[in-house]
């Protein structure tokens, strides 16, 4: 067989076509490929003259040749590159024994390896050139031959455009909306769209569902006084980033909750709004800059501070990065007027803002790999691996749209810590439980509810009428600094400029720095006061339709749970799920992904949720063509692209830049992040972990 051993000079004993297409695919290099050819060609023709076959030099180049050349691209064929050896020329008299039928399929393995190689070629070998002097040998009474030889090559030519046609040209901005993500199915993934759904039930309805209000009370609710650390020093403004990106996502629509008001993309949509006219709302119209310290989701006002104080620095970074654009002026791209490429000043706002927001979008996707993504699995901040989405080319055909079973996965509430569960019990106990069941608790199909009782105004108008209250109690906005944009509590904007000042933004940021999230699986840990946010994700679930928490694992071929022991390690929960339940298997998604036992590093979500999280996050970028096929310098700018790549002494993570750079003034005081801090952003500071070891 030709599979002797590296260096070997044995001549291999006789071996089938079986044999030989495993030594084409394995061993031989490209010399020995190109003279198996030719001899193989001449066989067929049955001529006498196998030499005159003339195998060209390589031609002058500046990159490796001949045998050079092959063995480095031998050695990147991983495949090749096992046991790379000279093969005796001798087992040619074994291969000329063989019938012509097998011989024509050794010439086609031989013309595949020769000419589609999954290394770079090196033209200059002129190994095409070659191949085609021997076929130009043959007669017309050897068209069989011809075909069998030139037919892969037809395929690779044909293989080196890909299809179909998924990016064209002055389609690199994002659309308001987002349509056109995806030019094949332009409308997938657009805000207004029905929620999807991932995994279709087949089980049987259970008919003794037990009350939503039971469910909460048993399976979910923190006990009172009860806070339990997280064990991976994870902080809240890790979540606070979870909900930016979940609110990113979803924004179920009140009066219809199967529909989703926003886009199924990671696009700042919070940050730009859903449609044209939304976007209009927050824009300065000159420049390409947003209003100062202005966002445009509403629902994020009722967060705890440090989510808005986010908002901000996304907000500050889209100008920042506008006005860089326009003072680099890259090939003079962003000039107006007689003899530049925008005519009005106009067409220079719009483009200095989409390209600003393409880039600030960038950052975006940086922060959820380098430092979100990171945080999940449980690598420091300081380690150069990232799980990357990106390692691999993607060519994003379909788009992307949310699916309503990862509306609950994304729901942490049970990591709420303490300081926000505190606040968050005055928020609901303020505003009243009437206010908040208007605003999310009547999330199940419009068309199954009560006349009476379906909503008569939409999402806007019901965080208007909650804001007021909000203000009234928590903020004490005036009608001046609310006119210039979204209030947070414990901030005030500059009357005369309409931003905040940098240290309300910095200290709101802190806040979430130096606070404890709260361990997350095993059920009863949601603060009590999400009662009525809980009971409408878990009514809503139930009229979607979704399907059960062990039909939910089979989709991610992940074994199911056979007892209640297998979900919680808690007795208290295990019981209730008996109870509540009777078998595993008629446990409730959103009960089960609550409840779930937790994975011992990282974020340490319950195992499914965990599990389903990175399946959604790798999806949400390597489906989105903007992010895959846009982000490139031509579109972003050298500059841009530069910017959106991280700082190479922090890891490539662009987030500690965006702290440091965008607040100057709170920065050159102590209350600015010092450079460890913005090392470790998304962990408990030492300093308080040691403190707290220290009373316990």
């Amino acid at each position: 067989m030709l599979n002797a051993l590296p260096n070997s000079r044995a001549t291999p004993p006789k071996s089938d076509v079986k044999d030989y297409l495993h030594a084409i695919e394995n061993y031989m290099d490209l010399d020995e490929l190109v003279k198996h050819l030719d001899v193989l060609v001449d066989n067929i023709k049955k001529t006498q003259d196998k030499a005159n076959a003339r195998v060209l030099d390589p031609s002058p180049s500046s990159q490796p040749t001949g045998f050079k050349w092959t063995w480095e691209a031998l050695a990147e064929n991983i495949k090749s590159a096992l046991h790379i050896n000279s093969t005796n020329i001798g087992a040619l008299k074994d291969v000329l024994s063989l019938p012509i039928s097998q011989q024509f399929t050794l010439l086609k393995a031989i013309s595949e390896r020769l000419l589609g190689t999954k290394y770079p070629t090196n033209d200059r070998n002129n190994t095409f050139e070659t191949v085609m002097n021997i076929l130009g040998k043959l007669g017309p009474e050897y068209q069989d031959l011809i075909s069998v030889v030139t037919q892969p090559l037809i395929t690779t030519f044909y293989e080196d455009i890909p299809k179909p046609y998924i990016n064209y040209v002055g389609q690199q901005f994002r659309t308001a909306d987002g349509t056109k993500n995806s030019l094949i199915f332009p409308e997938v993934g657009k805000a207004g769209s029905n929620y999807v759904r991932s995994v279709t039930s087949t089980a049987y309805n259970n008919e003794d569902l037990p009350p939503a209000k039971e469910v909460f009370e048993k399976l979910l609710k923190r006990p009172d006084g009860e806070f339990v650390e997280h064990k991976g020093g994870i902080n809240m403004l890790l979540l606070y980033l979870a909900i930016l990106i979940t609110h990113d996502l979803f924004s179920t629509d009140s009066a219809n909750p199967q529909r989703n008001l926003t886009t199924s993309y990671l696009d700042l949509s919070h940050l730009y709004g859903n449609n044209r006219d939304q976007q209009l709302s927050v824009r300065q119209m000159k420049g390409g800059l947003l209003k100062p310290d202005q966002w445009y989701d509403k629902r994020l006002v009722l967060q705890p501070a440090g989510v808005g104080a986010l908002m901000v620095v996304f907000s500050r970074n889209h100008n920042y990065i506008a006005k860089k654009l326009l003072k680099i002026n890259e090939n003079k791209r962003f000039s107006y007027g007689p003899g530049n490429a925008l005519a009005t000043e106009e067409e220079q706002d719009e483009k200095l803002f989409q390209t600003a927001r393409l880039i600030n979008n960038g950052c975006y996707a940086n922060v959820i790999i380098h430092d979100y993504i990171r945080t999940i699995i449980g690598t420091t901040a300081d380690s150069d691996f990232i799980l990357d989405p990106f390692a691999l080319p993607s060519n994003p055909i379909y788009g992307n749209a949310v699916s309503i079973e990862f509306n609950i996965i994304y729901r942490w509430h049970a990591a709420i810590g303490k300081e926000d569960s505190d606040w968050l019990a005055q928020v609901m106990s303020l505003l009243g439980n009437d206010d908040i069941a208007n605003g999310v608790g009547k999330q199940c199909p419009v068309q199954t509810m009560p006349h009476s009782e379906r909503p008569d105004v939409d999402n806007q108008s019901i965080f208007d009428i909650m804001m007021d209250g909000f203000n009234h109690h928590f903020v004490h906005a005036t009608p001046e600094e609310l006119q210039k944009g979204l209030p947070i509590a414990g901030a005030h904007r500059n009357i005369e400029t309409g931003s905040f000042p940098d240290s309300d933004i910095i200290k709101a940021l802190k806040s979430g720095y130096t606070q404890s999230a709260h361990e997350i699986g095993n059920g009863q840990a949601t603060p009590a006061a999400l009662e009525h946010v809980e009971i409408a994700g878990i009514n809503q679930a139930r009229a979607l339709g979704c399907c059960y928490f062990n039909e939910f694992r089979k989709f991610l071929n992940l074994t199911t749970m056979k007892t209640f022991e297998d979900f919680s390690e808690k007795p208290s929960v295990q019981q209730a799920l008996k109870e509540l339940y009777g078998t595993p298997d008629r446990v409730e998604l959103y009960a089960g992904l609550m409840v779930e036992r937790n994975k011992q590093s990282g974020l340490r979500l319950p195992y499914t949720m965990g599990r389903a999280i990175l399946s959604d996050a790798v999806n949400l970028l390597r489906n989105d063509r903007i992010l895959t096929k846009e982000l490139t310098p031509n579109n972003l700018t050298n500059w841009g692209y530069k910017y959106t790549l991280g700082d190479p002494k922090s890891n490539n993570r662009v987030f500690p830049s965006m702290i440091r750079d965008l607040f100057p003034e709170a920065q050159a005081t102590s209350i600015g992040f010092t450079q460890e801090e913005l090392r470790t952003l998304f962990n408990v500071p030492n300093s308080l972990k040691n403190n707290e070891n220290a009373k316990q």
